[in-house]
């Protein structure tokens, strides 16, 4: 009888040990990407304060990046491809005209922390612009190793990944080519822009 009772307490142990490690699985992945996206929001709003100051008027800031996020539950793994985005847009003016010149508004967008981009002002389209994804595509492929001797045992999990695509960005197209970095970003690569006319 007594042995029925160590068994089922340590069960229950265990099924309620998994539970807790998942419960903690999914608060810290929703803490990492709200802590990202807190992040972003305040990246973006910096920017356009920055740009806005320079120009002695309003500046809106766009910016979309992609990330790798940790996969808690399974550390030997590659993590979800998750994708940021975050704009502003901040009037600083002291009324006064900027090396005896007015100022235009202006628009900028990032895409991926390479180059930004400065969006053509269009009559009327001010802080109105529209930034579509339009065709990005990850290419990944990943491998682990699991080495065993009489004295240790050692993992490694190798990966490359690269993004590619575009983005159109009120009527500008915003080429990408990224490779996935240290820490789950995407650098390198080369970042081209083209304005389309309609």
């Amino acid at each position: 009888m007594l042995r029925n009772r160590n068994a089922q307490a340590v069960l229950e142990l265990a099924i309620l040990g998994s539970l807790i490690i998942t419960a903690f699985a999914i608060l810290i992945s929703y803490s990492e990407k709200y802590n990202r996206e807190q992040s972003y929001m305040q990246q973006t709003f910096r920017a356009s304060l920055k740009k806005a100051k320079e120009i002695n008027n309003s500046a809106y800031w766009a910016t979309v990046d992609f990330r790798r996020m940790p996969n808690v539950t399974n550390p030997m793994e590659i993590g979800e491809l998750q994708q940021f985005s975050s704009s502003n847009n901040v009037l600083w003016s002291d009324g006064k005209k900027l090396a005896g010149k007015e100022t235009e508004p202006k628009s900028y967008f990032q895409l991926n922390r390479t180059s930004i981009v400065q969006i053509p002002a269009t009559a009327g389209l001010f802080n109105t612009t529209e930034v579509i994804n339009t065709d990005y595509v990850s290419h990944l492929s990943s491998g682990t190793g699991f080495n065993k001797t009489e004295s240790s045992t050692s993992k490694s999990l190798s990966a490359t990944d690269t993004i590619t695509g575009s983005s159109d960005v009120g009527g500008t197209t915003v080429s990408l080519g990224s490779s996935l970095g240290s820490g789950g970003k995407y650098t390198g690569g080369g970042l081209s822009n083209a304005r389309s006319m309609h």
